[in-house]
């Protein structure tokens, strides 16, 4: 793997850290309110696919089970945020 491929990798891994970690850090200070969480929640995953997607775009191997994966993932922790969070809805 090239020099430059390896700095890209880590660039959108860093990059998807730092937007995960910013919303779960968004998420802690508006514990007050479940429907902001819910806002912030889905524009991470909204963000995490659509990163996904452009990185696997860009490096030739976006295909439907990373596709699917990407969507699945992001579904599983939606569920599980209204499913814990169902007594505050």
């Amino acid at each position: 793997m090239k020099q430059k491929q390896l700095f890209e990798h880590h660039a959108f891994y860093f990059f998807e850290l730092l937007m995960l970690l910013a919303g779960f850090f968004l998420i802690i200070i508006f514990s007050y309110s479940v429907i902001i969480q819910f806002m912030i929640l889905m524009f991470v995953l909204m963000s995490y696919i659509t990163l996904g997607f452009i990185h696997h775009h860009i490096n030739h191997d976006l295909r439907a089970k990373i596709v699917l994966e990407y969507v699945l993932i992001s579904s599983l922790i939606l569920v599980a945020f209204l499913f814990l969070n169902s007594s505050r809805l």
